[in-house]
């Protein structure tokens, strides 16, 4: 019977190019030996003991049956959730081939993508705070899980269970065979930041969102001017700094609101703005994010042009949140939460 996983790339997406490009898994975690012949958690576990004799015997336990699930447990045929911090997306992938070692040492999986470009609040809350977890790897089996993630990757959309969508029980971590989405605490800031992403989705759509990345410039010290609703000549926003707005940096901004990934002639249209209105800068703004022909020039352009997707979008808007309208303030009500960084972020000793 298939299953569902979790897995993520890297801490900070490092794994993510080669996942894309050669549909590689790959879960780092500084294991350079060849596992081949580790066909068990306790196999796994004597080799974590002599790769990282000082950790503490409960993180040695906790890693070695992370990396035994990825090993051992997963099966071809199984799907992989991995939420992808480079678009940011989460992709659905099927495994297609045992475990492999790569040549810098790293265990893999073969997967076929399903696809590569589910947003967020594609999913329902209930599986978000599965996808949560804060483990590398761990099984993903509460709320028909597996069901409602290729449903996904089929139409784009989850179908719910019918149950309410409260948070899962928390279990402490035991010395386990396998380690699922309840064993582990919850990457508590996800969750909110999933909670605030589906309320700008519901509350500012089409010219709103325009708005709404008006106000953040406003905040952050621009004067803005916002083109009316209705075509705009692929101008939303010009805003420049000073008093009149005269100063430099002086930018064009255009907002995408809708459901389609920004493409390439998108991009070219703002650039030929820039060059038009003898602006400085340009801004790209699309809810849905960008297609990877854009994507893959953010660092060509990046003193001609910044892209703004979703995670852009909300840090801006956090990082100025006390100063923006209080209107705007009224409709998105957001307060600041101090947790403790888990011990455990990364699974690993």
């Amino acid at each position: 019977m298939k299953r569902l996983w979790l897995v993520r790339l890297g801490k900070n997406g490092e794994f993510e190019a080669d996942a894309l490009d050669k549909s590689l898994l790959s879960i780092g975690f500084n294991m350079t030996t060849d596992l081949s012949a580790a066909k068990d958690r306790d196999a796994i576990l004597a080799v974590v003991k002599t790769t990282f004799p000082d950790a503490k015997p409960g993180r040695q336990t906790n890693f070695a049956a992370q990396v035994n699930q990825f090993v051992n447990t997963m099966a071809v045929g199984d799907i992989v959730v991995s939420p992808l911090m480079t678009l940011p997306k989460i992709g659905i992938a099927e495994v297609t081939s045992p475990y492999q070692q790569l040549e810098n040492g790293h265990p893999a999986r073969p997967v076929k993508w399903l696809t590569t470009d589910v947003p967020r609040d594609a999913f329902k809350q209930d599986l978000l705070f599965s996808f949560g977890a804060i483990m590398t790897v761990c099984e993903v089996r509460r709320n028909d899980a597996l069901k409602r993630v290729l449903a996904v990757a089929k139409v784009g959309k989850d179908p719910g269970d019918g149950a309410a969508p409260d948070m899962p029980e928390k279990i402490t971590p035991g010395e386990t065979s396998t380690v699922d989405e309840t064993d582990q605490a919850i990457n508590l800031e996800q969750i909110a930041r999933d909670q605030i992403e589906r309320r700008i989705s519901s509350v500012f759509t089409g010219h709103d969102l325009t708005t709404l990345i008006a106000a953040i410039l406003t905040a952050q010290g621009y004067e803005t001017n916002v083109s009316p609703p209705g075509p705009d000549s692929g101008i939303d926003i010009v805003a420049g700094r000073g008093p009149l707005g005269f100063e430099e940096p002086r930018l064009v901004v255009q907002v995408k609101s809708g459901d389609i990934n920004v493409d390439h002639p998108t991009l070219q249209s703002l650039i030929g703005c820039v060059q038009d209105t003898h602006a400085d800068h340009g801004l790209l703004v699309s809810w849905s994010g960008f297609k990877p022909t854009v994507r893959k020039r953010t660092n060509e352009l990046f003193f001609r042009v910044r892209l703004w997707g979703r995670e852009e979008i909300i840090s801006a808007l956090l990082s100025v949140y006390d100063k923006l309208p209080e209107e705007i303030r009224a409709e998105l009500p957001l307060r600041r939460t101090w947790t403790l960084v888990p011990e455990d972020e990364e699974g690993g000793p």
